[in-house]
């Protein structure tokens, strides 16, 4: 009888399961892909851009491009759905020489359901400067960890070290953040940092390909565990782990013993003290607003020399003002005279309103200097004219009664346009100069 034929039992590369990765590690463990240097060197893409551009990237085939969808790049990456469209769209727009960086081309399949659309990246020239990146950094690395580490990778590739101060204006930061970003990526094993030992004083840096970290020396004496006489643990206890006072065991926790009773304090009084009767609280009664108004408790009045000369003709009723108001009197004569308006022109005109208004009229001094006196208006815009009347003389001014007599005013009984029948004053021309009421009708 003859024996089934067994199948050939398929060749084995050295070492186990060829081309079989370790079942503890994902896909992309050890896979890197090139990130040009022109993301950052331009200063046009953000950092975070840069950390989809290699994502990206390393998803795309030649065959197929990148087919992950915006909310699985998302989730490998770490970033909400909305972050990972703002990185993407920013990728898609044209760059600094017009070309984008990622194309993408819609897909639909032939019953018309919509499919995941297919993103490419822009392929790196033969002579163009590029980082070799890890993907696991990539995914690992904040954005700005990502970029200072392309900066780096690229830096040791091409053998020219950067300062602090190189790479700060490569990542568009200080040379402080600069310099914590470096001692990040060394703590966290990306980057090892030999300080002060490259050619004139700069740190040399390099970069690994998954994160290092140190272990240190472990000093044994022969046993299974750290002993003072080179025994073992399991046949000595350590007397420093050791408690060999008698303690009792109460409730869960150790406590000392107490039969010398020294420890405890004096007896306390627990009894509870009788309690008073509290009175009757009420809400307190509103503010009441005082009947007059309270006096002044502010600085004093001071003003300068050159304000008091301005203000002569008028001292006493400065005295009647507000110190509010009277420090606003001051800044508008201040301002005047900064100006270039002279003193002696404010003085007259001062003068000569004081003359004008009778005393019974001037029941706010303040309101009637600040309103009517100090302001400089004239129809005629001129720097002597004021209120229609002339700085040093006081008499009317020639131009503002031209004004008036080419422009009378369209006020009272003075308007131009009045009807002829009954007199009655439009504020605009009429047909034939009568009004509605008055007008013929055919």
């Amino acid at each position: 009888m003859d024996q089934p034929v067994r199948p050939a039992e398929p060749r084995r590369s050295s070492g186990g399961a060829g081309g079989v990765a370790r079942a503890d590690l994902p896909p992309w463990h050890g896979q890197k892909v090139k990130i040009p240097a022109r993301l950052w060197t331009s200063g046009h893409y953000s950092h975070g851009a840069v950390r989809y551009w290699g994502q990206v990237a390393a998803l795309d085939r030649p065959a197929e491009g990148c087919r992950a969808g915006v909310v699985t790049l998302a989730a490998y990456l770490g970033d909400s759905t909305r972050t990972a469209e703002r990185y993407l769209a920013e990728l898609a727009e044209p760059g600094p020489d017009g070309i984008p960086e990622m194309t993408t081309v819609r897909h639909t399949h032939p019953g018309g359901k919509g499919a995941t659309a297919e993103r490419r990246m822009r392929p790196v020239a033969r002579i163009e400067h590029f980082a070799y990146v890890p993907v696991t950094a990539i995914k690992a690395l904040r954005p700005t960890l990502v970029l200072a580490y392309c900066v780096l990778a690229w830096a040791v590739a091409v053998g020219a070290p950067h300062t602090a101060a190189e790479l700060g204006a490569a990542l568009g930061v200080t040379v402080r953040t600069a310099r914590r970003l470096v001692d990040e990526l060394e703590a966290l094993g990306w980057a090892a940092v030999e300080r002060r030992a490259g050619h004139q004083g700069r740190h040399l840096v390099t970069v690994h390909d998954h994160p290092i970290h140190l272990v240190p020396d472990l000093v044994t004496d022969g046993g299974s565990g750290a002993d003072t006489d080179g025994g073992s643990l399991a046949s000595k206890e350590d007397p420093g782990l050791t408690d060999t006072r008698d303690t009792a065991q109460v409730g869960g926790a150790f406590r000392r013993r107490r039969d010398d009773r020294k420890w405890v304090g004096a007896p306390v009084d627990n009894s509870v003290a009788p309690v008073a009767p509290v009175a009757a609280t009420f809400r307190p009664a509103p503010p009441v607003r005082p009947l007059e108004r309270p006096a002044y408790a502010g600085p004093a009045l001071t003003l300068s020399p050159r304000v008091w000369a301005v203000l002569e003709p008028v001292r006493d009723l400065i005295g009647q003002c507000a110190p509010y108001t009277a420090r606003r009197i001051a800044r508008e004569i201040g301002a005047q005279l900064d100006n270039g308006i002279w003193p002696d022109d404010i003085r007259d005109q001062i003068t000569r309103l004081r003359a004008w208004t009778p005393t019974e009229d001037l029941t706010d001094p303040g309101r009637w200097l600040l309103g009517a006196v100090l302001p400089p208006r004239s129809r005629c815009q001129l720097p002597g004219c004021h209120w229609g009347f002339l700085a040093h003389t006081g008499a009317p001014c020639k131009a503002c009664a031209e004004i008036a007599t080419a422009h009378p005013p369209h006020t009272g009984l003075a308007r131009p346009h009045a009807c002829t029948t009954c007199g009655w004053n439009s504020p605009t021309p009429l047909p034939l100069q009568r009004c509605a009421a008055c007008r013929p009708t055919a």
